[in-house]
């Protein structure tokens, strides 16, 4: 009879013991049903205890508040077990094994959280912008690059489908504010699973779970039925990208397509998402540059091109009109106009043939362009300037030369929100309304909670608005990103992983219609978790974090 070698036996268990240490083990059957009977009791002692409360329910409904607790007590106890069964791969910041699996839990938490607000605003959150683009795809109204009409179509196809399938506008916007909640938490499941993966320590993961499935604003943007939340999961998909693309020697090619697909998604989806894009290839080819990304640069910039182009031109997709993307150089000339600054009878007249001065009190905001914009809609002539564009440069040229001051002055009032911690005005997270009037008869059919109680999720949303107005801010965001990035730099890490954001950032500070509109900013907002995590993380060589990317 054959005998068993003790030593090489210890050294299998040793071995399993060690790939134990590496990754989560997952429950097993028989300890999944082991815990049933403990959950059952804990049920049974809670219902028991307060049997008082049971009195006035029938039988059916006891048995439901039993399967409940059951349900909730299962869970505790599984959690619990599962923590301590996987305690030195999970409170430590060793490296982890990632499976699908892990990511797909994540998601599955993201989406659960997300699920209420959807079910309470059923079936989206509509506002003008999306009614307009709407009515766009749907054929009703002229094609517009206003907002990105690749945005457009993208709720064409979802509104095609849902409309064939379902035969309701209520239901084709339902399906395509799902797919778009869904993805929203696809990718911020997929930054939890890099975290988990790259060794977060547990407390720091814990954060980042309630960051980005409970926060309410995380909730309500994914429901709201426009380009920001595709817009923010293409950015946080492209600041991964460049993560796992710039931390490695030699980038595989699966990384490079991911680069280009990100990449070219950035500048569709957003009107300054192209300076994003152009900024980050900047640094990385200062950082070294090899065939691979400049082929893939260049074919992001050739479709990007193409689109903007050829193809818009063939969609008969009018661009936006001039004065949208003059919002700097319109409030520095404005301001100096205000606050008196020193300008020629001829310079005044120019700027009173493009909007009426002797009305200026009626549409000038230092902090808010929209209103400008908007009434040179209405009572201007922006067309002047489009005719005259050198002429109108050298305008700005040549008051700012005169006027430096002013026009500092006018660049704070109009982006001071992304920087500064305090703000003369609080930030909207979400607009005060919910579901505007539309031509299409949609209107908000509340799926949980009662019709009656229509104000207790709004009054929520308003408290939780107002509180993060007082311990958080824009400003705050870019204060953090940056001691992220100088403790980074410190340690002599790669910091790539932040160019995009500093480029969006950058992008705000150069043309944002808002001084303090948090949506602008949003993608900043979501990637803190992740960059911060790989600055302040225990690993300080270079080499472990090249492995990482090239897994990534």
């Amino acid at each position: 009879m054959r005998q068993t070698d003790p030593l090489s036996e210890r050294g299998k268990e040793e071995m399993v013991e060690a790939q134990r240490d590496k990754g989560i083990r997952r429950p097993t059957r028989r300890e999944l049903l082991l815990l049933l009977p403990f959950a059952f009791s804990y049920a049974f002692f809670i219902v028991l205890g307060d049997w008082q409360r049971s009195a006035p329910y029938s039988n059916l409904q006891n048995m439901g508040r039993l399967l409940l607790w059951m349900l909730l007590s299962y869970g505790v106890l599984l959690l619990f077990c599962f923590l301590l069964d996987n305690r030195k791969c999970l409170f430590t910041g060793a490296e982890r094994q990632g499976h699908w699996w892990t990511w797909f839990l994540f998601f599955l938490l993201c989406l659960l959280c997300y699920l209420p607000y959807y079910l309470m605003y059923f079936p989206t959150w509509l506002n003008n912008d999306a009614v307009w683009q709407m009515e766009q795809a749907l054929g009703l109204a002229a094609r517009s690059n206003h907002h990105p009409y690749f945005h457009t179509l993208l709720m064409k196809v979802f509104l095609t489908v849902g409309l064939w399938l379902f035969d309701t506008y209520t239901a084709a916007v339902a399906f395509y504010t799902f797919f778009q909640m869904a993805l929203v938490a696809a990718v911020f499941g997929l930054y939890l699973y890099l975290m988990y993966r790259k060794g977060t320590r547990l407390l720091w993961l814990v954060l980042a779970v309630v960051f980005y499935a409970f926060l309410p604003v995380n909730g309500m943007l994914s429901i709201c039925m426009g380009k920001d939340a595709w817009f923010t999961a293409a950015f946080l998909l492209f600041v991964w990208a460049v993560w796992g693309c710039s931390l490695t020697e030699t980038a595989k090619k699966k990384q490079w397509v991911l680069f280009y697909v990100t990449g070219l998604a950035v500048c569709l989806l957003r009107s300054n998402g192209i300076f994003v894009f152009l900024g980050t290839v900047f640094f990385l080819i200062l950082s070294g540059w090899s065939r691979r990304m400049l082929f893939s640069v260049a074919v992001v910039l050739l479709s990007y091109l193409l689109w903007q182009g050829p193809i818009l031109h063939g969609l008969q997709v009018e661009p936006p009109d001039t004065i949208e993307s003059l919002t700097m150089p319109t409030q520095h000339l404005l301001c100096a106009y205000v606050r008196g600054g020193n300008l020629t009878e001829e310079e005044v007249a120019m700027l009173e043939a493009v909007v009426p001065l002797a009305e200026i009190d009626e549409y000038y905001n230092p902090y808010l362009f929209d209103m400008t914009k908007n009434y040179m809609r209405e009572h201007g002539d922006q067309e002047v300037i489009a005719k005259n564009r050198g002429a109108y440069a050298k305008l700005w040229l040549r008051v700012g030369l005169r006027n430096p001051m002013l026009y500092l002055e006018a660049e704070i009032r109009q982006t001071a929100g992304y920087y500064a911690l305090h703000t003369p005005h609080d930030q909207y997270l979400y607009t005060e309304y919910y579901m505007v009037d539309n031509p299409f008869g949609i209107e908000t059919e509340r799926k949980v909670f009662s019709y009656d109680a229509s104000l207790a999720m709004s009054e929520f949303l308003q408290r939780f608005q107002a509180l993060y107005n007082r311990v958080w801010s824009l400003g705050a965001n870019t204060w953090l990103l940056l001691l992220g990035l100088a403790y980074t730099l410190y340690r002599r890490k790669n910091a790539l992983v932040y160019v995009p954001c500093l480029m969006l950032l950058g992008s705000l500070l150069l043309a944002t219609p808002v001084y303090n509109e948090f949506r602008y900013a949003y993608g900043v907002f979501v990637a803190l978790p992740l960059l911060l995590a790989y600055s302040f993380g225990q690993k300080a060589d270079e080499k472990t974090d090249r492995e990482e990317g090239t897994q990534a």
